[in-house]
């Protein structure tokens, strides 16, 4: 494990009843705007189950409940339980009646039937095994299921990136984060219709691909 990931797990403890606002400053103020670039991109199925893995405190999940119908199911894991109270609350604050939070280590879930979907929103990096958590995700995709990732990946390609790098890593330091440019290798090889846009100069990269159907 990362030096940088050994102490997220009360990190996170920590920061959960101010995590929004942390997420806001350490984004650049772009965090509203990758969550709804998330629900945005999100496209699935009436009657879908989507899973969001690393939920903190369902800063995602209003804009995800736009984009599925009443019949649809969606499921948020954390490691944290300050952020699944918090998750909790709002639940029962919004009445959010397809919502269900659970409080548990993401390589342990284990869906009674593949999903549809599977979502990382500013959560890959911090997992202390992002491969491990990529075959998570994969491993409970049905065919055709959608994996919607935005994170801070490191770039090459344009002149900035060398500063928009320098950034993530330094903000990596803080939130407990590891970027890793080997995302979009393991996604390409195991998914298929792999596509990539950069966001806020390469800070943050929405990455989103579909499981092979059979």
């Amino acid at each position: 494990m990362d030096i940088r990931q050994i102490a997220n797990r009360n990190k996170y403890d920590l920061a959960a009843s101010s995590y929004d606002f942390i997420a806001f400053l350490m984004s650049l103020g772009q965090a509203p705007r990758l969550y709804d670039e998330v629900a945005r991109n999100l496209d699935v199925p009436q009657g879908c189950t989507v899973v969001e893995l690393g939920c903190g405190p369902a800063s995602v999940v209003p804009g995800l409940l736009k984009k599925i119908d009443d019949s649809s199911h969606l499921i948020g894991i954390d490691f944290s339980g300050r952020m699944i109270d918090i998750a909790k609350r709002k639940k029962v604050a919004n009445g959010w009646t397809n919502v269900q939070f659970e409080c548990m280590d993401m390589y342990d879930f284990s869906p009674t039937q593949k999903v549809d979907a599977v979502v990382f929103c500013l959560a890959l990096t911090a997992m202390p095994d992002y491969k491990k958590a990529l075959e998570k995700a994969i491993s409970i995709l049905k065919p055709g299921g959608q994996l919607l990732i935005i994170d801070s990946i490191p770039l090459h390609s344009e002149w900035y990136h060398p500063i928009a790098n320098a950034y993530i890593y330094l903000k990596s330091m803080i939130v407990g984060a590891k970027p890793a440019k080997e995302i979009f290798e393991l996604v390409e090889e195991r998914t298929t219709q792999v596509e990539t846009r950069e966001i806020a100069f390469g800070v943050y990269t929405l990455i989103k691909s579909r499981m092979a159907k059979l």
